[in-house]
């Protein structure tokens, strides 16, 4: 998989399956960890780097079910081990996936 240069916040959030106003929103929150390029028309273009934070943001608000404040909190102590985390946490789910789906076709 190529990475891209930039992501427009539709494409985001499809990759997260979220909806284009949460994307926003949640980069308006943390401006710290999200900050997107704006084109000559005024929308938001998303670095990896910014996808990479924004999946962090997703993970904690919607698995670890985290406060705002809460996600800004661990944002601030502990991004690389909450990285780590997430990534663990997004291979369980994918390989869940699998075996329900195997279980189905048997």
């Amino acid at each position: 998989m190529t990475t891209k240069l930039y992501y427009k916040i539709g494409e985001v959030a499809k990759l997260l399956e979220e909806e284009v106003s949460t994307i926003r929103f949640w980069s308006d929150t943390f401006p710290a960890w999200v900050k997107p390029e704006r084109n000559a028309k005024g929308n938001r273009l998303f670095h990896p780097e910014d996808l990479d934070n924004l999946r962090l943001i997703h993970y904690l608000t919607r698995v670890e079910g985290l406060t705002l404040d809460g996600v800004a909190r661990k944002l601030d102590e502990n991004r690389d081990g909450l990285s780590h985390k997430r990534e663990i946490v997004e291979k369980l789910y994918t390989i869940r996936s699998l075996l329900v789906d195997l279980h189905e076709n048997i």
